[in-house]
């Protein structure tokens, strides 16, 4: 199945970015420990996913319907998707997510820093 240009163009760009606050520059990006940072990884690729969900489907539906022949009948929509998959997963992306998930975290650390104790009786 071909596709004209403007069409291919248009599922191999990426949907808008993420809205992500400010990263402070006080906060030192290698106060990540390595769990967290994949999961920084993990959710910049959600936001890739979400952003390039035309052309994953493409493929999906194109795949559903072949078993071997996949890799011939499909390989236009599957070098669409890797493409579109390329372009959502820049530097600035990580940065986003990065930023997203500090916030997140300090927003959870304020959350039990401000939250009541008490006390536990013994009957």
């Amino acid at each position: 199945m071909d596709l004209d240009p403007e069409t291919r163009e248009k599922l191999m760009t990426p949907g808008p970015q993420v809205e992500a606050p400010p990263l402070s520059p006080n906060l030192s990006l290698a106060a990540l420990t390595r769990r967290e940072e994949n999961k920084v990884i993990d959710l910049r690729r959600k936001h890739a996913y979400a952003r390039c969900a035309d052309a994953m489907r493409l493929f999906s539906q194109c795949s559903a319907k072949y078993t071997v022949g996949v890799v011939w009948r499909c390989s236009e929509f599957k070098d669409i998707m890797n493409e579109c998959l390329r372009r959502a997963n820049t530097i600035d992306d990580m940065d986003r997510a990065r930023a997203i998930f500090i916030n997140d975290k300090l927003k959870t650390l304020d959350e039990k820093k401000n939250k009541p104790r008490t006390l536990i009786h013994e009957n």
